[in-house]
């Protein structure tokens, strides 16, 4: 069964968490994809971004709803990154004008039919951070790749994040401050973030965890 989904920006540490939830909850993790198809479409991308832009997004958006299908028939599945995410970067590269708007509907439309097919987990966690924190985090792992992006960039990206997802209440939700929360290198961090996952996989809602020891529920 599909348990967990964890979300956020690039560098916000969705992988990070996968790994800890694997290590310490014995749970089986999904994480992004690739294969050789995926690679010739990204390459053609870079080349001509308006081109190929549509066609690698469905492609990707076909891939994520068989990872999830095949996440739902696993015991103890947790996801890097959904199909909610996958529509954040399609939105932004709708702003930037590598897709058309009536691309953009195509797109919308797939998107609609599988995700209302698709299997709600039983908590969405999003670590939300600001691009300060995630760019320390990017160049810390340092692919090459990432740190040469414009920093407007990650800004854009944070921001379509934090529009689509702190205002996500389909479901159980955790909002992480991964501001003030280092899950990855602190212990009583990762200790309280494991606690707050434990008690909000089952608690309907929406809830903020910060540097503190208390999940708070919104109203």
């Amino acid at each position: 069964m599909l348990e967990i989904v964890v979300e956020g920006t690039v560098g916000a540490g969705k992988t990070a968490l996968v790994e800890i939830l694997e290590k310490e909850k014995g749970m089986t993790g999904f994480y992004e994809m690739s294969d050789d198809l995926a690679d010739a479409i990204l390459e053609r991308y870079y080349a001509d971004k308006s081109r190929w832009c549509l066609t690698m997004e469905l492609y990707f958006l076909h891939k994520r709803f068989l990872q999830v299908r095949s996440a739902n028939q696993t015991h103890k599945a947790v996801m890097d990154r959904s199909m909610m995410g996958d529509l954040v970067f399609v939105r932004m590269q709708k702003q930037l004008g590598f897709l058309q708007p009536i691309e953009y509907k195509v797109y919308e439309s797939f998107f609609r039919t599988m995700s209302e097919i698709s299997p709600t987990p039983r908590l969405l966690i999003y670590i939300k951070c600001s691009v300060k924190t995630a760019l320390e985090r990017i160049e810390k792992r340092g692919r090459a790749y990432e740190i040469n992006v414009e920093k407007s960039y990650w800004e854009q990206l944070c921001q379509f994040y934090d529009e689509a997802f702190m205002e996500f209440h389909n479901g159980n939700v955790l909002i992480i401050n991964g501001d003030e929360i280092d899950f990855v290198e602190n212990e009583s961090d990762r200790a309280l973030v494991l606690d707050a996952i434990d008690r909000c996989v089952n608690l309907k809602g929406v809830h903020v965890l910060n540097s503190g020891s208390l999940v708070c529920k919104l109203d």
